[in-house]
């Protein structure tokens, strides 16, 4: 994969984190399991096939029956999900109200039979998987007390996807943490909001000035320092209140974290604005579009040697998160279990597996061609022998005033 995440709208893109168990995308199995909405339950088959065959004498209604090869507890879940679609008689399956809610439209004219194929993966902090039924996608994450459906979008029905809330903000932290260094509580070289709106296909990216002048926990000073002084959780605060957003989480890295995922996506393609040769950042790269691996990409966002500063560099940051959002766009739903796995093994979240699931299943759903780049417009200014930004009040409210849906007039 040549993206990075996206993210996260698309979650996706700078943060690291602990390793967690190096598991690649399972293919789709050849064994099949029945499951409707389960009476009775008989296995036949070794403990370490985990196949199990469950048939049922439902009550009246519409029978709905789901073969899958998964171990019990996600096809026991899936199972439960649909029976419940085709018999409200049965007991509500265990899955967020919301989601339950949005599917509770859905009428079936006559019993079905579904075939699933299932993709799960070994991630830092549990497992997660996606079960595709034809057009069906269904989200599952396990953070140790079982399987759990997080979202789906029942295509088949004619329904929109639900992904959790359908207006969503997240905050990309990069470091500026070298090699060798702790590589989260270092200052913040690069500090977006992203936000994606999931009913219209769209997003932003609001990029804060490094050197903004902020208000912090202990007294005033330049919102890179907060990361390092106090540590992302206040990082995420001020933000919110810049912002006035409600941003429920944060995905953070530091150089090699970043450089490690960028290269393990398979680099990601940016069209660089023009050539730079800057030795500080080691930016030394032609104008024009390429596929840049984790140094240069890394390069490419740190050099603020540049017109604009900055600024600039702030900008530029966002065009490597759009590429990443790009480059997730040519791939297949089932590709999110590994792409999260990849993600969480380079960065560090305050997000739950579910949250982290239901965003990455939300970058496939954006049309890259509507996410909107922008940085917040500020003044640099000299005080006590440093350079500060002062955030321009009306174009900060300018810019978040509008952003509530998650979308930003690029006018």
């Amino acid at each position: 994969m040549r993206a990075i995440l996206s993210f996260v709208l698309t979650a996706t893109v700078v943060a690291c984190s602990t390793p967690g168990p190096e598991a690649a995308t399972t293919s789709p199995p050849t064994t099949t399991v029945t499951t409707a909405a389960v009476i009775t339950t008989t296995t036949s088959t070794p403990p370490t096939t985990a196949i199990v065959t469950t048939t049922t004498t439902a009550p009246a209604g519409v029978d709905i029956t789901v073969s899958l090869s998964a171990d019990f507890g996600a096809q026991a879940a899936l199972g439960a999900f649909y029976g419940w679609i085709g018999d409200r008689a049965r007991p509500e399956p265990i899955v967020p109200a919301a989601l339950l809610a949005h599917v509770a439209s859905i009428e079936v004219d006559g019993d079905m039979t579904l075939s699933a194929d299932w993709y799960p993966a070994e991630v830092t902090g549990g497992r997660v998987g996606v079960a595709t039924l034809g057009d069906d996608v269904v989200l599952f994450a396990d953070e140790g007390s079982g399987w759990q459906i997080v979202g789906a979008h029942l295509a088949r029905f004619g329904l929109a996807p639900w992904y959790g809330s359908p207006v969503r903000h997240v905050l990309i932290v990069g470091t500026d943490a070298r090699p060798g260094e702790g590589q989260r509580l270092y200052r913040a070289d690069s500090i977006h909001v992203v936000s994606s709106n999931l009913a219209a296909r769209a997003g932003s990216i609001v990029g804060f000035p490094r050197d903004s002048y902020v208000a912090t926990s202990y007294g005033h000073d330049k919102l890179t320092h907060v990361n390092a002084t106090s540590d992302t959780d206040e990082l995420l605060d001020i933000t919110r209140d810049l912002s006035g957003l409600p941003i429920e989480g944060y995905f953070i890295t530091g150089f090699l974290g970043f450089m490690r995922l960028v290269d393990d996506l398979g680099g990601i393609v940016v069209d660089i604005p023009f050539g730079m040769a800057e030795p500080l950042s080691e930016a030394y790269l032609s104008k024009g579009i390429q596929l840049l691996w984790g140094p240069n990409a890394l390069a490419f966002s740190r050099n603020r040697h540049i017109n604009g500063g900055d600024f600039t560099r702030s900008f530029h940051q966002g065009v490597v998160i759009l590429a990443g959002l790009a480059d997730i766009l040519e791939r297949d739903i089932t590709a999110v279990p590994e792409l999260v796995r990849i993600l969480l093994q380079r960065t560090w979240t305050d997000l739950s597996l579910g949250d982290v699931l239901t965003l990455a299943a939300t970058a496939f759903e954006i049309d890259h061609s509507r996410v909107t780049n922008v940085v917040l417009p500020g003044r640099s200014k000299m005080f006590r022998g440093s350079s500060f930004v002062i955030l321009d009040v009306a174009g900060r409210f300018a810019v978040f005033g509008g952003l509530e849906d998650g979308i930003l007039d690029a006018g």
